[in-house]
């Protein structure tokens, strides 16, 4: 993503443009968080997981000779960054769900703080590699290193066990779809989690379609520094993961949850009026700390409170309400033109944090969760 996006950057000068990048990664999963969920729920998930890293593969490639034979356009990036976006739909719900399969409801918190630690870790590297890379290999030796990585993965989930679908197979998928949503919207802790997630995806998180244009025009930096910049969040989040992954005794983790989403927030009002290098960094830093409690608790939040025969269906509405953020991306894009990029990011961090914090003092089963069942106490 920050490869194509400084690419874009670069061919356009448009924020609007850059925005866009990340638009085409988000709106597929809007369109097919729910599919994908019912999917977990009747398919083998490691067959799904096995899929999903195959197309990724075959759209970085495609990025990648694109690039290298001066054909690529700016109509391909619709088509070939929404495959990802497919892939992401399809594989978060299999993942999750097998996750859970594997470490029980005991482990399942730790499991998955493991693999947000293995994905933050990534957004630590890949903005620093991608600025040090890009000079080098260009966009194209990037795109064919991301190609590679998909096929380790593949390689990797090979060795997975299989996971056979909880659900009958000939189960009305209608009825399927209905029983979860009616479950998620009379479930406090699950409707809070994904009210959450709908404010953070919506006005928090599209701060990074926009984040290289605020560092090239805002603080003036070129794509390293831009890079070791925009990893700082991925530092934070890839340290409070680990804190949390270590930890065998979290006694409130709904509470974790929603105090680390309105630290991302205030994070990202504080880095909207920076000028600065350090307090940038150390903004984006906050921000970072508050995403590694958002992303390591939202999956196990929702996991432990849905029984297993619709556990993939609830996980497909996590991922719709994660899939506004492509509504987000425009709306920051277009912010960015009228304001500035800056400012932009100041207008939704605040609105999200005001929202936020509403939702957090209505939602007072998502502050009290404490066990499996949903409830303050076992």
């Amino acid at each position: 993503m920050f490869v194509l996006q400084w690419l874009v950057l670069q061919m356009t000068g448009s924020a609007l443009q850059v925005s866009l990048v990340a638009f085409y990664r988000l709106f597929p999963v809007f369109l097919f968080g729910l599919p994908a969920g019912i999917l977990a729920d009747r398919v083998n998930r490691r067959s799904v997981l096995l899929a999903a890293q195959l197309w990724n593969a075959l759209a970085s490639v495609t990025l990648a000779v694109l690039v290298v034979t001066e054909s690529l356009a700016l109509w391909h990036l619709p088509i070939l960054v929404g495959m990802l976006g497919v892939t992401w739909a399809l594989d978060l719900p299999s993942r999750h769900s097998a996750i859970h399969d594997m470490a029980g409801e005991d482990g399942v918190v730790n499991a998955i703080a493991l693999d947000l630690f293995g994905m933050n870790t990534a957004k630590l590297l890949g903005p620093i590699l991608g600025g040090l890379l890009w000079p080098v290999l260009g966009t194209a030796g990037c795109m064919f290193l991301l190609t590679a990585g998909y096929l380790i993965k593949f390689l990797n989930y090979l060795r997975l066990p299989s996971f056979p679908p909880p659900a009958h197979p000939h189960r009305a998928i209608l009825r399927h779809v209905g029983e979860g949503i009616s479950y998620a919207l009379r479930h406090p802790v699950i409707l809070g989690v994904l009210a959450i997630t709908v404010v953070l995806n919506s006005l928090a998180f599209p701060y990074q379609s926009i984040g290289p244009v605020v560092a090239r025009d805002t603080l003036g930096f070129g794509p390293r520094l831009t890079g070791l910049l925009l990893s700082a969040d991925g530092l934070g989040a890839m340290l409070v993961g680990l804190m949390i992954a270590s930890r065998r005794d979290l006694v409130r983790p709904g509470r974790v949850f929603t105090l680390g989403s309105l630290a991302v927030l205030v994070g990202l009002l504080a880095f909207s009026v920076s000028r600065t290098f350090a307090f940038s960094w150390c903004a984006l830093f906050l921000a970072g700390c508050g995403l590694g409690c958002f992303g390591t608790l939202q999956s196990p939040l929702i996991l432990l409170s849905a029984p297993a025969r619709i556990r993939g269906n609830i996980m497909g509405a996590l991922m719709v309400a994660i899939g506004f953020g492509p509504l987000g991306v425009l709306q920051i894009g277009v912010l960015a033109i009228l304001v500035g990029p800056a400012k932009a990011i100041t207008i939704t961090a605040g609105l999200g944090l005001l929202v936020a914090a509403t939702v957090a003092w209505k939602a007072r089963g998502l502050w009290n969760f404490r066990g499996a069942d949903g409830q303050p106490g076992r």
